[in-house]
């Protein structure tokens, strides 16, 4: 454990057991781990799945059932992914009371979405002294529940600027994955999986999960500390480490950009020699693609969020809606607002711009 983050799992039968305070190794919980997935609709399937599967493979691996899973929501019937696929859940209030941990699982949702039940689901565990956790932005309606308080949380990186400004007591990390004070996040898709066998190698050990991220073809698995931006390197194929701090430098001014001498002072480079690692290595000048990326995270907002234009905007660092919107159509063709009238549905389906599917 390092900074309450669960650390990367090493083979052998005693790894991984000593990794998340509250949560049992099997000598001491000789039945089988109940998990309770709540899904809010909208969820998104993907992150399910990457939840679930480790665990019906850790059962099968065992030959016998060392982990259980019920799904639950808001009310009981079928829940919605966010790819129009329904699946059956039981009423949340009724369900999974006495789980070893109870999971959020939300992904697309309306900003002023409210879930009494829930809520009040989760109050109630929390006040037993029981986990819970999210996966994707699950975790904003965990802090909506008021179940949070101080932790270190992790979410999908398009909600964290939200969830961070609407809660700043929390710390929001970039994390995959992480455990606070019983409760476990998990920024969603792929991490859902990592967090998941992490928790298998802390129940049962490194070896069990290792053997079962190998039936998913998973390879090593992924520590809670890496980042969700570390396709930074592969996306755009970076071989450098300075120009690789360069352009995170850039990421993460995206509302107050910062002048490109002081980006090339702190990668530790002259900004003619950053110039040169750029057009080497991206094939574009600092200032170009600083625009671009400050641009490709506006198009994310509009696609993913209902903010109104003047304020993604300004959270890309432009100074008027209007310069906005010119680099913005030069950059992609079309301007913001044609680009806003994709946005997906929570239900799946593409959003018109009389809120209509087409």
């Amino acid at each position: 454990m390092k900074d309450g983050v669960l650390q990367q799992p090493s083979s052998g039968t005693e790894a991984g057991r000593a990794g998340w305070p509250g949560l049992p190794c099997r000598a001491d919980h000789p039945d089988p781990f109940q998990v309770s997935f709540h899904l809010v609709d909208g969820f998104s399937m993907m992150a399910l799945s990457a939840a679930i599967e480790p665990l019906r493979a850790a059962n099968r691996l065992l030959g016998r059932t060392g982990y259980a899973w019920t799904l639950a929501a808001e009310r009981a019937g079928a829940a919605m992914a966010s790819n129009g696929l329904e699946i059956k859940a039981g009423p949340g209030a009724g369900d999974g009371r006495d789980a070893d941990l109870t999971v959020v699982v939300a992904s697309l949702f309306p900003g002023d979405l409210d879930c009494p039940g829930l809520f009040a689901r989760l109050r109630r565990l929390r006040s037993r002294g029981r986990a819970i956790g999210a996966i994707s932005n699950g975790t904003m309606l965990l802090a909506r529940a008021g179940v949070l308080r101080d932790s270190r949380v992790t979410i999908h990186w398009e909600m964290a600027r939200q969830l961070q400004e609407a809660y700043p007591d929390l710390t929001v990390s970039d994390d995959l994955y992480c455990q606070d004070s019983g409760v476990l996040t998990a920024a969603g898709g792929t991490a859902a999986m990592d967090m998941m066998l992490s928790l298998i190698a802390q129940i049962d050990g490194g070896d069990l999960a290792l053997d079962v991220a190998r039936q998913f073809l998973h390879g090593p698995i992924r520590p809670a500390s890496d980042t969700q931006m570390e396709d930074l390197r592969w996306r755009f194929r970076i071989t450098d480490r300075r120009l690789l701090n360069a352009v995170e430098l850039m990421r993460r001014n995206l509302s107050s950009p910062a002048r490109i001498g002081w980006i090339a002072e702190q990668a530790g480079v002259s900004e003619r020699q950053l110039e040169r690692l750029f057009l080497a290595e991206l094939a574009s000048l600092p200032s170009d693609f600083y625009m671009a990326l400050r641009l490709r995270a506006a198009r994310e907002m509009l696609l993913a969020s209902s903010d109104p234009l003047e304020l993604i905007a300004e959270q890309c660092g432009f100074s008027s809606a209007g310069h906005f919107s010119r680099s913005y159509k030069i950059q992609f063709g079309e301007p913001p607002s044609l680009t806003r009238r994709q946005r997906i549905r929570p239900d799946g389906g593409i959003m018109q711009a009389d809120g209509g599917k087409p």
